[in-house]
C-alpha cells in the first residue's frame, strides 16, 4: 500500500498533533457534532443499510482510510486558526515538496505592508532551507501512518447504534466496547470516551465525529499524567470538490497533567475553507510567489466565526 502524499500527511499531522501527550489523536480523518433529526435511517436512502450498525462502520471505515492512501489532491486554501484568543487567519499551498503559509491577518485586521514583508522573508528562510522541509515531512509521514492505524482500531475499540439521520448522512453512536485491550497509552483513552458520528453511505466517507471523555484517563496508574474528565474533540469533513473530501473544522479542548506536572491545556479551534486545486507541479518557490501575489481578500465568514467563538 503506497504511503500518503505530504498534503495528505500533513493535514493528519495537523489533527493528531496532541498525539505526543497521549491525547487520542483526535481527529482520526475529521470530523465533529452536527444537530440533526433522530427519525429512522433506511427511509432515507434508495439501499438499505445493514441491520448491524457495526457492520455498517466496519463497511465505511476501511473505505475511508483508503480513501485517504489514494488521495494525491494539493489544495490552496484559508486556515484560521484561535492562538492564545487571537484568530489568525492564513493563506496555505500545498506542494509534493510540502506545504507552506502565509499569515494575512490578525484578528480580522489584514496586515501591514511591513508584517507582509517579514512573513515573506520567514517564508523565503523557511523555503531556502530544504533539511527542515524533509524533516517535517518525516515527521508527518509517521503521524499519518499512526492516524491511519487508530481508525482502523476504531470499529474494534467501540461498539455503535443507529442513531438517526442528517440529511443524507447517517448518525452513529459509539461507546467503549469493554473487550478491547489497548495497545499503548493513545489508545488506552479509548475506553475513556464516547459521542457520534457521521457516515455518508453512499461514498462510504466518514464527515463527521465527536468525542467525549467520560471519565479520568490515567496513564500508568498517573504516574505519566491524566487527562480531565469532560475533555471534548469535534471535528468536520465535507466534500469539497467531486469525492474529494478535506478537514473543514476542528475544535479540541481538554485539559490534565503531564509527567513531571506539566499542564495540558488543549484548546484548539480552527477552521478551513475556499479550497482550491493546486498542478502537481508547483514548487514551494512557485507557492511561495503565489502567496505574494495572492489579493488578501478577508471573507465576511471570519467575523461570524469569532462571534460565534465569544458566545
Amino acid at each position: 500500500m503506497p504511503l500518503p502524499t505530504s498534503a495528505t500527511l500533513s493535514r493528519l499531522s495537523r489533527i493528531r498533533y496532541l498525539a505526543h501527550i497521549s491525547l487520542f489523536a483526535v481527529a482520526l480523518a475529521g470530523l465533529g457534532v452536527l444537530e440533526g433529526s433522530s427519525t429512522g435511517v433506511d427511509a432515507v436512502h434508495p439501499q438499505p443499510l445493514p441491520s448491524s450498525a457495526d457492520q455498517f462502520v466496519n463497511e465505511v471505515l476501511p473505505h475511508e482510510v483508503e480513501a485517504q492512501v489514494q488521495d494525491h489532491a494539493l489544495w490552496t486554501y484559508l486556515e484560521r486558526k484561535r492562538v492564545d484568543g487571537v484568530w489568525k487567519l492564513f493563506h496555505v499551498y500545498q506542494t509534493q515538496e510540502g506545504q507552506i503559509d502565509r499569515l494575512v491577518a490578525v484578528n480580522g485586521q489584514p496586515l501591514t505592508s511591513a508584517q507582509l514583508e517579514d512573513e515573506d522573508q520567514r517564508i523565503q528562510r523557511l523555503i531556502s532551507r530544504p533539511s527542515q522541509v524533509r524533516q517535517r515531512q518525516k515527521r508527518e509521514r509517521e503521524d499519518g501512518v499512526q492516524a491511519q492505524n487508530l481508525l482502523k482500531m476504531f470499529p474494534a475499540a467501540f461498539r455503535f447504534q443507529y442513531d438517526g439521520k442528517q440529511g443524507s448522512l447517517v448518525r452513529l453512536r459509539f461507546t467503549p466496547n469493554p473487550h478491547f485491550e489497548p495497545t499503548d497509552h493513545t489508545t488506552q483513552v479509548f475506553h475513556h470516551m464516547e459521542g457520534t458520528m457521521l457516515l455518508d453511505p453512499e461514498q462510504k466517507r466518514l464527515a463527521a465525529i465527536n468525542g467525549t471523555l467520560t471519565s479520568e484517563v490515567k496513564f500508568l496508574a498517573g504516574l505519566l499524567g491524566h487527562l480531565d474528565k469532560g475533555g471534548t474533540f469535534n471535528v468536520t469533513q465535507q466534500e469539497v470538490s467531486p469525492h474529494l473530501w478535506e478537514v473543514t473544522n476542528m475544535h479540541v479542548h481538554m485539559c490534565g497533567k503531564a509527567l513531571f506536572f506539566k499542564t495540558i491545556d488543549a484548546q484548539e479551534d480552527e477552521n478551513y475553507s475556499d479550497f482550491q486545486p493546486v498542478p502537481s507541479d508547483t514548487t514551494l518557490q512557485q507557492a511561495a510567489e503565489l502567496l505574494k501575489q495572492a489579493p488578501i481578500d478577508l471573507p465576511p465568514a471570519q467575523a461570524k466565526t469569532q462571534a460565534q467563538v465569544k458566545n
